[in-house]
């Protein structure tokens, strides 16, 4: 695609502006994929699901490619906001920067949101024998069809949320640190953090149902979920206490509509 091709495609009035932001990056699953700027172009530059594949020569020909027009946009930007990227940075910055990167992994938000991830590996692994489908993906095989099928759809919930939770709560801490975080600020100032940790949010409820699901389909295995679930709640709670508006953000496209919300 070529640069002025680019920025035509992100002039488009149907476009939702920064809805990819706040996203579950689940294009599959969503309704707003066809007013995603993102997703539009994926679609410019993938024909068929071999344009997909990192082993194919013309992927890493199409990211190049990609490479090369977002460095002349990069350009422009800078301009535009008088920035000079050639400029050292100072290595106290770095060195800041690098402690910050530090505080957040170590954080107990971070650490909680990654033993769940943890937690749910081992439960895939000790709990469940796994098949390969005909998709490539793991599924469980409970006997009764219409269990297997609610354990196949909770599978997907919860290998789909397992370690986003994780990335969208450290990137809202790299974000906002907690001593940073302000309960107080301009209506039109939205803060990043609080959509994050709502994203966050959205995925541990999404994840708390689908677990449920997974109890009911396979009853015999149920009390080794429990510990899952509670590790959910605990993070679902300290998550709204360090994040309280986190909940009251509004997600481009997402939220600003309450007939067509995407809870």
């Amino acid at each position: 695609m070529r640069t002025k091709d680019l920025i035509d495609l992100a002039g488009n009035p149907d476009f939702i502006s920064g809805i990819y932001n706040y996203c579950d990056r689940w294009c599959e699953r969503c309704p707003f994929s066809s007013r995603c700027l993102v997703y539009a172009m994926e679609a410019e530059e993938t024909d068929d699901l071999a344009g997909r594949d990192i082993n194919n020569a013309e992927f890493w020909d199409k990211l190049r490619s990609i490479f090369e027009q977002t460095k002349e946009m990069i350009v422009a930007w800078a301009e535009e906001e008088g920035i000079d990227l050639n400029s050292a940075v100072e290595e106290s910055e770095i060195e800041k920067h690098r402690q910050k990167s530090k505080d957040v992994r170590d954080h107990e938000l971070s650490a909680g949101a990654k033993a769940y991830a943890i937690l749910t590996k081992e439960w895939f692994d000790q709990e469940l024998v796994e098949v390969q489908g005909a998709d490539d993906r793991s599924t469980p095989v409970p006997e009764e069809p219409e269990t297997s099928e609610m354990a196949y759809d909770a599978t997907q919930v919860i290998r789909w949320y397992q370690y986003l939770i994780a990335a969208k709560t450290m990137r809202a801490l790299m974000a906002s640190g907690e001593d940073e975080y302000e309960e107080e600020r301009p209506e039109d100032l939205p803060n990043t953090a609080d959509g994050s940790i709502k994203v966050a949010l959205i995925a541990i409820d999404r994840s708390i149902s689908a677990w449920r699901m997974m109890q009911l389909a396979l009853p015999d295995r149920a009390d080794s979920v429990i510990p899952l679930l509670l590790s959910l709640e605990r993070l679902r709670l300290n998550l709204e206490t360090t994040f309280p508006l986190a909940r009251d953000f509004v997600r481009p496209g997402f939220d600003e509509n309450p007939d067509c919300a995407v809870n």
